[in-house]
């Protein structure tokens, strides 16, 4: 199953350390599903958009994407083993009762940026699926909350994936797209328990 597959590749990755603890999946998904995706995403990447925007599997049907069964078993895996994610990462924050917030995002074009931030505190473990297109911008990391403290980019790649676990005043990090087209990505976040986080 397409959960199992994405597990094992979590936990047979290794962490990079520098700026801070991440990973960079490699063919995250299994190809034939990750083809499924990518081809429903496709209508997305010149689709109109000024905002960034969440797609979640409870609107997937009236978007015509067909990925609804495959999101819902990454779901469950994913938070069924939550604790052996992020006990891979060290002092990773963690709550007694959790949730996962799982979706497609459609970041539009340039000038458009999510600027450097740090991960929402109630979320602690978050995964971002490269979909399409095949070239854009992946996630920029950082030191400091400014520009000049920029180490490294996770380069954007299709069925690549970036994982973290977020901590306070370390994890800075940004994304956007290029000038002409959207950014699509499916994104899974640990968070702290809310019931508006399930895969509806």
């Amino acid at each position: 199953m397409i959960g199992q597959y994405f597990l094992d590749k979590c936990l047979d990755t290794p962490i990079e350390a520098d700026p801070w603890q991440h990973q960079i999946l490699t063919d995250s998904l299994p190809q034939d599903s990750f083809n499924k995706l990518k081809n429903s995403c496709e209508q997305f990447i010149k689709e109109p958009v000024d905002k960034l925007i969440h797609i979640h599997p409870g609107q997937f049907k009236e978007h015509k994407i067909e990925w609804y069964d495959e999101i819902h078993d990454l779901g469950r895996v994913i938070l069924s083993n939550a604790k052996k994610l992020c006990e891979r990462y060290n002092n990773h924050r963690w709550f007694p009762e959790i949730s996962l917030n799982g979706h497609i995002s459609i970041t539009p074009p340039l000038p458009y940026k999510f600027h450097i931030h740090m991960e929402g505190v109630a979320k602690f473990w978050s995964s971002v699926t490269y979909i399409t297109p095949d070239k854009n911008i992946g996630t920029k990391m950082y030191r400091k909350e400014e520009p000049s403290s920029f180490v490294k980019e996770a380069h954007w790649k299709p069925n690549n994936t970036f994982i973290f676990c977020g901590k306070r005043n370390e994890t800075w990090h940004s994304y956007e797209s290029g000038e002409s087209t959207n950014r699509i990505t499916l994104n899974f976040f640990l968070m702290k328990n809310d019931p508006r986080n399930y895969l509806r």
